[in-house]
C-alpha cells in the first residue's frame, strides 16, 4: 500500500510547545497536555505549505527527511506520505515512544518512519552519520534562544544540495509582542521571527538560496490574535566554493 493512503492520526505538536517547561539553546520542549486535533491540523498546514512552495523537494521514492523537535509525530505523520523515510528527533523519551508506537500501529516499518531520543550538537557521528535530503522544523524555532546555533546544527545533517525547511510564526511589521507574558520564560522570540533574523541565521550556517514565504494565518488560543505563519528554505551548497559564496 502506498504511504499516500495511510491516514495520519491526530497528534500533538504546537500546543505541547506553547505550554511546556523545558529550556535550552537547542532542546525542543516537553509536552504537559494534549490537543491532538489542533496539533494535527497545524502540522498538516505546515507540510502543505512547504510542498506548495517547493514541490520538487518531496519524492516518496527518494527523499530522506528529518523531523527535528518531532514530539509525538504530528508533522511526521503527514510528512511520511510524501517522502521515502522520516527520522524524528526529540529529547522527550515519552514523546519518542508514542511516535514509534503510532508508526507501528499504522503498519510503517522503521526504515519508513522512526524516531530517536537525542539532543543533537552537530558533531561527527551523530545519528550514525546519517545525512538528509530535507530537514524540517515546525513550530519550534521561536523556543530556541540561539536560532543561529540551531540552524548550524541542523545544516550539518544535510546532504550536499539538501534543504532546511522551517515553519514558524512571522513577526508583525510593527514589532509588537505576540506571545503573552505568561510564556515569556519559554519563548525567547516573543515577537515572532522576522525575515531578516531567519536570513541571517541561514547565511551564517552556510546555507544558500534563502527564501521565506508567508503561508497562512492561524488564531492563537492563548490570546485570540491571528498570527501569520511562514515557511523558510535554505540549501546546503554542493561545494566549499559554493558555501563560501553563500
Amino acid at each position: 500500500m502506498s504511504r499516500r493512503h495511510v491516514r495520519p492520526q491526530g497528534l500533538l505538536r504546537w500546543w505541547r510547545r506553547l505550554f511546556s517547561s523545558e529550556q535550552s539553546i537547542l532542546r525542543p520542549t516537553r509536552p504537559p497536555a494534549r490537543d491532538y486535533g489542533h496539533g494535527h491540523e497545524l502540522g498538516r498546514k505546515n507540510v502543505a505549505a512547504m510542498r506548495k512552495a517547493w514541490p520538487e523537494l518531496f519524492d516518496e521514492d527518494t527523499t530522506v527527511a528529518m523531523d527535528y523537535a518531532c514530539g509525538t509525530g504530528n508533522v511526521s505523520q503527514t510528512l511520511c506520505q510524501y517522502v521515502k523515510s522520516v527520522v524524528g528527533v526529540d529529547i522527550s523519551q515519552a514523546s519518542i515512544d508514542h511516535f514509534n508506537a503510532q508508526a507501528a500501529n499504522q503498519g510503517l516499518e522503521p526504515d519508513e518512519m522512526r524516531a530517536v531520543c537525542v539532543e543533537l550538537k552537530g558533531e561527527p557521528g551523530e545519528l550514525d552519520g546519517l545525512k538528509f535530503d530535507i530537514v524540517v522544523c515546525c513550530a519550534s524555532y521561536h523556543h530556541f534562544p540561539s536560532i543561529a546555533e540551531t540552524t548550524r546544527v541542523l545544516a550539518s545533517f544535510l546532504k550536499p544540495g539538501g534543504v532546511l525547511l522551517v515553519a514558524d510564526i512571522k513577526a508583525e511589521e510593527d514589532g509588537h509582542v505576540i506571545f503573552p507574558d505568561v510564556h515569556h520564560h519559554l519563548v525567547p522570540h516573543t515577537r515572532g521571527l522576522s525575515e531578516e533574523t531567519m536570513g541571517e541565521a541561514f547565511q551564517r550556517a552556510g546555507l544558500s538560496g534563502f527564501e521565506m514565504k508567508e503561508s497562512f494565518r492561524a488564531k492563537m488560543r492563548s490570546t485570540g490574535e491571528y498570527v501569520r505563519w511562514f515557511v523558510a528554505r535554505g540549501v546546503m551548497p554542493h561545494s566549499s566554493r559554493e558555501r563560501d559564496m553563500a
